[in-house]
């Protein structure tokens, strides 16, 4: 199979879920990644961090494997890995076995979500390990800072908490809840799975995928809650520092953008690749190269169902944070102010072109890839109209769209390190 033409059916199991398989004859490898769609936004404010949570609790085992050790042990005596994320809006687990043994990786995966004993001693065990995991983060700069942005950009949003939960909401979440949640959200109608690799083994095996998952009956459908991330309160924030006292400062300095669904989505891709998508990114040679204020210096977009935003994330002396803002600034003035040259604009075609096929070449590749397309639009697109749609992309477009999102008084900076309130409120003059 070529990696620019990716072949796939889809297909609903009996019970509603949907199955996309990408077959790779003879490639050694096969994974599977089931994608719920049930994140972090969707959750109320009391049980913040429950889809996280359950996503832990799954893995402590279920009615074929009873304890966490047989459920590891049982890939790893085969070398194979699996893992779990979740985000803002899904929530994923994945396994990658070698091709001979497809079914023991069907198996192992419809178990783990289907049946899960979530066993209440299990259950007080694994919030102090996440209480450790959120201790982990806050004693992280470089992810707080993510993490304060959010807040920052999505104000009364949930968009805006943590994925993780915090310490209060999280010893708010008791065994009950996570059934509760268990129960409401993870159904075959409110899930895909995808299967890459060499699928010979499901042939002649008509009603196998039935079999693995069995989705228990009487689930109850949640009903979400939603919210409006993109309305603008009087008095809106713009700036925010976070005291922590560090030997170099780590900002993130940014705008809200738009949807996963809309086409300018290949723009701003390009916009993300010129400002900050390499070494011989604009950020990169004026930030680092050129003047020495960070070590690192690079774009950051994250697009949701209904919003989104674009950042330039950098860690950098703290004697140099004033002067590091005002070129970031510059950054987005040029973007604004000036057409990219021919020379730059085919550069970051390639670029993300390439990149499209690297993140193309393996069973993993390819399951995640059609998995959270069918999850997120309802299809894959083709990878010639993806390259198509990005090589129409013109300068006066880039421009354009940079005019519109980055204008100075629609910019958001949030930075952490040894700062006060006045030194938040010096930098907020910059951004007018």
């Amino acid at each position: 199979m070529s990696v620019t033409n990716i072949k796939y059916t889809r297909k609903k199991l009996k019970n509603g879920l949907e199955v996309v398989l990408a077959p790779m004859p003879k490639n050694p490898t096969v994974t599977a990644i089931i994608l719920f769609k049930i994140g972090s936004r969707y959750e109320n404010e009391k049980y913040a961090g429950i889809s996280h949570f359950l996503e832990h609790i799954v893995f402590k085992g279920n009615k074929l494997y009873r304890t966490p050790q047989e459920l590891a042990a049982a890939i790893d005596a085969l070398g194979g890995s699996f893992n779990a994320f979740t985000s803002k809006e899904f929530t994923g687990f994945h396994i990658k076995l070698g091709s001979e043994f497809l079914e023991i990786a069907l198996r192992w995966l419809g178990q783990l979500v289907t049946t899960p004993l979530i066993p209440i001693n299990d259950v007080e065990t694994e919030r102090k390990v996440i209480l450790e995991e959120i201790n982990m983060y806050n004693d992280t700069p470089t992810a707080q800072i993510g993490y304060i942005f959010e807040e920052l950009i999505f104000p009364k949003s949930p968009l805006g908490r943590n994925i993780i939960g915090s310490e209060k909401s999280l010893r708010e979440i008791k065994q009950g809840q996570l059934v509760d949640h268990f129960e409401k959200n993870y159904l075959p109608t409110n899930a895909v799975l995808a299967i890459a690799g060499d699928l010979s083994g499901l042939k002649d095996k008509k009603n196998s995928l039935d079999e693995y998952f069995k989705f228990r009956t009487g689930c109850r459908e949640n009903i979400r809650n939603e919210d409006n991330p993109n309305k603008q309160g009087k008095n809106l924030q713009k700036v925010r520092a976070v005291y922590k006292k560090t030997d170099q400062t780590h900002l993130v300095l940014g705008a809200k953008t738009f949807s996963y669904l809309d086409k300018r989505r290949y723009p701003l891709a390009l916009i993300s690749t010129i400002m900050g998508g390499g070494m011989s990114s604009w950020a990169f040679s004026e930030i680092r190269e050129k003047r020495g204020l960070a070590y690192y210096v690079r774009s950051s977009t994250e697009l949701h169902k209904d919003t989104g935003s674009y950042s330039i994330n950098a860690g950098l002396n703290n004697e140099k944070l004033e002067l590091a803002v005002k070129e970031i600034i510059k950054l987005f003035g040029r973007a604004r102010n000036k057409l990219v040259s021919l020379q730059e604009l085919k550069k970051a075609k390639d670029h993300l072109i390439g990149g499209m096929l690297l993140e193309r070449e393996t069973s993993e590749d390819i399951a995640s890839l059609i998995g959270s397309e069918i999850a997120i639009r309802g299809k894959v697109t083709p990878f010639s109209e993806e390259v198509r749609m990005i090589r129409s992309v013109s300068r006066t477009e880039l421009k354009l769209l940079a005019e519109r999102l980055f204008a100075p008084d629609m910019l958001f900076l949030a930075f952490i390190g040894p700062w006060k309130k006045k030194d938040e409120q010096n930098l907020a003059k910059l951004i007018k």
